[in-house]
């Protein structure tokens, strides 16, 4: 599988710890099961669900698109 620039799932681990990586690989790995599976994922992991802030992204952002 390819990332790049273009991607919102491209990792940005240059500088991170081979356990920080680990942790990147396992939360990713959990959230394409979830989707593949058909379950919810965490709520920590939502950005965006149904075309509406969710999770994580309703904390972090307005709809205007600034960050609170």
């Amino acid at each position: 599988m390819a990332f790049d620039a273009y991607n919102g799932m491209t990792p940005h681990m240059s500088g991170t710890s081979l356990s920080g990586q680990a942790r990147y690989a396992a939360g990713t790995r959990e959230i394409l099961e979830c989707w593949l599976e058909g379950r919810p994922m965490r709520e920590e992991y939502l950005i965006v669900d149904g075309g509406k802030l969710a999770g994580t992204g309703a904390r972090s952002y307005t709809v205007s698109g600034g960050s609170s």
